[in-house]
């Protein structure tokens, strides 16, 4: 495994850990818990933004992978811009996410977050590791 990679994954188990907290936390633990996986969240898609943009760049990268990875990127763009910003805009009070709605919203969201995950780990972070990443 590529060191960007591990340090993508080590990222992706932090998230996990960072939703657990989530689902079983209240109040302003639970805002506390929910701040951090926004930051943690945002800043992996960044940090994963520059890593892919930089691959499609290198010369040995396939037309294929360069393909693959410019739809990861305008997935990824979609799904933070649809609904990672607005859950975490919405849920920014300890009255709202202690409510009913929140338990249904997250719901998705967690679910939404640990299947992108799989994907990554599963179809797409073996062909950045085919790059030296």
């Amino acid at each position: 495994m590529g060191s960007t990679v591990d340090t993508f994954k080590t990222a992706h188990l932090a998230i996990a850990g960072l939703l657990e907290l989530v689902g079983s936390s209240k109040g302003q633990q639970r805002i506390d818990a929910l701040n951090s996986l926004k930051e943690a969240v945002l800043s992996h898609i960044g940090e994963e933004n520059s890593v892919i943009q930089e691959a499609i760049g290198k010369p040995d990268a396939d037309v294929s992978f360069k393909s693959s990875a410019q739809n990861f990127l305008e997935e990824l763009g979609n799904i933070a811009q649809s609904a990672l910003i607005p859950f975490f805009d919405k849920y920014s009070s300890s009255v709202l996410v202690d409510g009913k709605e929140f338990t249904g919203d997250f719901s998705g969201i967690k679910g939404a977050l640990s299947d992108r995950i799989s994907f990554e780990e599963e179809k797409f972070y073996p062909e950045l590791e085919k790059l030296a990443y």
